[in-house]
């Protein structure tokens, strides 16, 4: 994501992610999907593109090879210099069984 204008704490447009099982497996439960890293709170994450942003996300339905999108978006903040920024990771908690 970006370049993004920090001098105008700009907030990125959606970035439409999927994440999938390989074939002949599913997610058991919950599937919580967050950031982790030194600018993590700079990143939301949604179900939908024009939904509600946050700092993570709670999938309750099955994740199979099929996939499921979600949608991510990082914002600069005017207190920090350019920089190409790598310091966060997506984060997935989840049980995967065979099916």
């Amino acid at each position: 994501i970006g370049p993004l204008n920090a001098s105008e704490n700009e907030v990125s447009a959606p970035v439409e992610l999927t994440i999938k099982t390989d074939a002949g497996f599913k997610t058991f439960g919950t599937t919580t999907i967050s950031f982790t890293g030194t600018t993590n709170a700079k990143w939301m994450i949604s179900k939908t593109q024009s939904g509600n942003y946050t700092s993570s996300l709670e999938i309750s339905e099955e994740i199979t090879n099929t996939g499921t999108t979600f949608y991510v978006k990082a914002k600069a903040t005017d207190d920090e210099a350019p920089s190409n920024d790598t310091s966060v990771d997506i984060a997935i908690s989840t049980v995967i069984a065979a099916v």
